[in-house]
């Protein structure tokens, strides 16, 4: 005989499921957060302070999946997001964007001592300095974290920063007692949201993973460049349109001033560039006239050179410096002269040749070039004199 098998569940098993169906199918936003190493008095403070915003509730996982499954044709997708509930967790109902969720939930979570086991949610360092512990077996668990001390004034000191964790190390026994002595509170408490729903979209853990000082700077700077080609091709917008006016208007009195066209704006522009230029120019003139006058000769105009000493100079002073280089024609000529045959009076004539030349090196207004070829005939004078005598004596005999 066949038997019936009836299963009795408890009653606040069916409000439970109830009341999940109904946060279901009235909030848009499901969240799952983590609840290992949080406190209750935390807890009961995320609560107060989401008041209003979201509602807080802890169930069972099997219960929320049978909740899910009942509310599967009005939302979409969400028993698939329930498969992926595991451990401890807190069910957070709201109409806040998850990310925003997940911001406020990061300002409030508070720093705890660290245990042995927990994982580093960021660096952990020993700073420098006095740690106000008394020297003894202490010494030997700052050796074994390997961090540098020393014994100063009855204290144990720490000689210099010490990184003893990074980012996801497990902290020791050892690390975690003796940063509890220290006073030290290393670790992050509070809740995290480990899985959430939005609107028939399933967010896993390495979606909701951001960083938001990141994602601010690069807001800004897509904001600033928009900005600016907004402003580059005048395309007129609330924000743009004072930028826009200011370039023009800078751009028109540029303009104004390059053509010296006076108006009300760039009338004190242009006097003040005019007056500049006036003052230049009078320093330069000024600079010229003392230059000028350093020179101490009076400003004649450029004249061939062969003019200026007809212009400068009497032609009187000028035949005994300049002339005595251009008379050496005579004195080479002398080996010229002939054997006795040559008559004397057929000599005078030789003597000629310089006074001839003389008015090629110099004009023939010029009355010295005659005299110069006086000097040196007086001088070879007795030397002629002497050959006609000995002309004269070979005749007699």
């Amino acid at each position: 005989m066949l038997t019936r098998q009836v299963t009795h569940v408890a009653p606040w098993k069916k409000e439970m499921l109830q009341r999940l169906a109904e946060l279901i199918e009235k909030h848009p936003v499901v969240a799952i957060a983590d609840l290992q190493k949080v406190r209750s008095s935390q807890l009961q403070e995320i609560r107060k302070k989401l008041r209003g915003q979201a509602e807080v509730l802890v169930a069972k996982n099997t219960i929320f999946k049978k909740a899910a499954d009942t509310m599967a044709e009005k939302k979409p997708h969400i028993n698939e997001f329930a498969d992926g509930l595991a451990g401890s967790s807190l069910l957070l109902f709201t109409g806040m964007n998850p990310y925003a969720l997940i911001v406020f939930l990061n300002k409030n979570k508070v720093r705890v001592p660290a245990k042995a086991g927990d994982i580093a949610t960021s660096e952990i360092m020993i700073p420098a300095g006095n740690t106000g512990l008394q020297p003894g077996p202490v010494i030997s668990e700052f050796g074994e974290v390997k961090v540098q001390t020393r014994i100063e004034s009855g204290s144990i000191y720490v000689a210099r920063d010490t990184i003893v964790a990074s980012v996801s190390d497990t902290i020791s026994a050892k690390l975690a007692s003796l940063l509890s002595k220290l006073g030290m509170k290393p670790m992050e408490a509070g809740l995290s949201i480990v899985r959430a729903f939005d609107g028939g979209m399933v967010l896993k853990l390495e979606d909701l993973v951001f960083d938001l000082e990141s994602y601010k700077s690069n807001l800004a700077e897509a904001c600033r460049g928009a900005f600016a080609l907004a402003v580059e091709t005048e395309y007129v917008q609330p924000e743009t349109a004072p930028m826009i006016i200011g370039n023009a208007y800078r751009e028109a009195i540029y303009l104004a001033n390059e053509v010296e066209f006076p108006t009300s704006e760039n009338i004190e522009d242009l006097v003040k560039q005019a007056y500049s230029e006036m003052r230049l120019l009078a320093d330069a003139a000024g600079q010229i006239n003392s230059e000028a006058a350093a020179l101490e000769e009076p400003i004649v105009p450029t004249v061939a050179p062969e003019q200026k000493p007809a212009e400068v100079k009497p032609p009187e002073a000028k035949p005994p410096e300049a002339k005595p280089p251009e008379q050496k024609p005579p004195t080479a000529k002398p080996p010229e002269v002939k054997p006795p045959e040559a008559k004397p009076v057929e000599a005078k004539p030789k003597e000629k040749p310089p006074a001839a030349k003389a008015p090629e090196a110099k004009p023939p207004e010029k009355a010295p070039a005659p005299k110069a070829p006086e000097k040196k005939a007086a001088v070879k004078k007795p030397v002629e004199k002497k050959r006609q005598e000995k002309v004269e004596k070979k005749g007699k005999r």
